[in-house]
């Protein structure tokens, strides 16, 4: 109990004192409003787009969060559900809108420079194809598709006003199941856990630090470069990883053998992994036992960790925290087996983030929602909530990542590593994406938010309804 009011007491103090206000502007906004952002580092400005049902208003501001501009339009038919990506070009913005099952696309240009909103639809004939990724990468939108039961995938490019269809035949790659049977890219893509749904890839960007949530899905997409990453972890012995070249839709595939962790008369093992930069994190473990293997992409071991039920974990800088919906519901447990045991039986997580030259690796599990229907659907339920996250485009993966542990159960430690993952001893300084996390679990009442990053900062928006105005806080690692 007492370790329970001192942290609830820490997380109390940072709240109070990590953020800074620095603007609130009069924006009167509809009920139900959603936003998204596109942030442009190069000239230093951010828009956003507001949508509800009566239309989209997209605003212009500067690095100091004033208003530049702004356009407002209808929104596009109902058929098309919602804005799933954008591009930029040319000082011009697009969003995108699909129909449920993506067929149709449509795209919004807003124009600034000669004050208009343009308007064009896309049918795409999807001849036995499903897609599986949707996500902006360097201000160009791909839609990925794959044809059914097939390694065949198809490349939909939106950049300048035009789209483009490039084709990518992986017929000749070999594909393991989590049996290790050979198999093609159709099955692997197309099988279903009670975590993650199938024909779905979790997007994790460098926006903000991926929570466990994100990085427990065993189908995850990076971005490196002007590269398209897809990783999958299903298979327990191995990490299988496809690279795409989006400057001339050439791939490379790759194999990382994860370590070794004995089968107990218990049970079998479980395993996952997440791309850093140049590295490959992977993690095995059975109830007393886990290891974790840091490899360059030549597959090169570089470093090893390992924990054991009985003892102290010598790798973590903080104690072991379980939340249960919220920060504030959180407790302290006492022993490494309580760790191990609950990383074993829920889904398996590990997430890092680089700043200044140290890495901040979390590791831990995450449980299905936690909800009154969650016994009646199970699987549906966990699957059809991966479903949305995972299909989340990069212009809103922070504020789905930032509410991602909402009604499930989260426990993990905290670990600092130097650039080249030697373990650094002492306190875990508070990242930016904590003190963010906090400061919106206790202020509830903002809606319409959004997260995204700008001078090398952390920003929180939200909407107060009550006021009718929309506030800017800035965090700071």
């Amino acid at each position: 109990m007492k370790k329970n009011l001192t942290l609830l007491l820490l997380i109390t103090v940072s709240t109070a004192f990590s953020q800074q206000l620095v603007k609130t502007l009069a924006l009167p906004l509809g009920k139900k409003t959603n936003v998204f952002q596109v942030v442009d580092d190069e000239k230093k400005q951010l828009v956003l787009f507001f949508n509800n049902n009566e239309g989209v208003k997209t605003v212009r501001l500067n690095e100091n969060f004033e208003i530049t501009d702004s356009i407002s339009g209808n929104r596009p038919y109902d058929e098309y559900d919602d804005i799933i990506g954008y591009s930029v070009s040319n000082n011009k913005y697009y969003s995108y809108w699909a129909s449920s099952n993506s067929k149709k696309i449509a795209y919004q240009c807003y124009d600034f420079e000669n004050r208009k909103i343009d308007f064009k639809t896309y049918e795409l004939e999807f001849v036995k194809e499903k897609p599986i990724e949707k996500i902006t990468v360097n201000n160009i939108f791909y839609l990925v598709t794959i044809l059914k039961n097939t390694s065949i995938l198809n490349f939909y490019v939106f950049k300048d006003g035009q789209m483009e269809k490039k084709t990518i035949d992986l017929s000749d790659k070999t594909f393991l199941t989590w049996e290790t049977a050979k198999t093609n890219l159709w099955e692997l893509v197309n099988h279903l856990t009670e975590f993650q749904p199938t024909l779905s890839f979790q997007n994790i960007l460098n926006e903000t630090p991926a929570s466990l949530t994100f990085s427990a899905n065993k189908k995850k997409a990076y971005v490196k470069g002007n590269h398209l990453i897809f990783t999958f972890d299903e298979n327990k012995k191995f990490t299988q990883v496809l690279n795409f070249d989006l400057n001339n839709f050439t791939v490379a595939q790759k194999l990382y053998s994860q370590p070794y962790v004995q089968e107990t008369e218990f049970g079998g093992v479980e395993s996952n992994s997440f791309m850093l930069d140049d590295k490959i994190v992977q993690m095995k473990l059975n109830s007393d036992i886990m290891q974790l293997s840091v490899k360059d992409l030549e597959g090169t071991e570089l470093k090893t960790f390992e924990a054991v039920a009985e003892n102290e974990i010598p790798f973590k800088n903080s104690e072991i925290i379980q939340e249960n919906g919220k920060i504030k519901n959180t407790r302290i447990l006492e022993n490494s087996n309580q760790l191990l045991r609950k990383i074993y039986n829920l889904n398996p997580s590990i997430s890092c983030y680089s700043q200044s030259d140290r890495i901040y690796l979390t590791l831990g599990s995450v449980s299905l929602p936690q909800n009154n229907n969650a016994i009646m659907y199970g699987g549906l339920i966990g699957g059809f909530t991966g479903a949305l996250i995972g299909a989340a485009i990069s212009s809103n993966y922070s504020i789905n990542n930032l509410s991602s542990y909402e009604k499930r159960k989260v426990v993990y430690i905290n670990c600092l590593f130097d650039s080249n993952f030697n373990h650094v001893d002492g306190k875990l300084k508070k990242l930016a994406f904590d003190q963010l996390r906090a400061f919106a679990d206790d202020n509830d009442y903002f809606v319409t938010q959004t997260v995204f990053q700008l001078n090398s900062s952390l920003y929180y928006g939200g909407y107060n309804n009550e006021k009718r105005n929309y506030s800017f806080y800035k965090f700071n690692d």
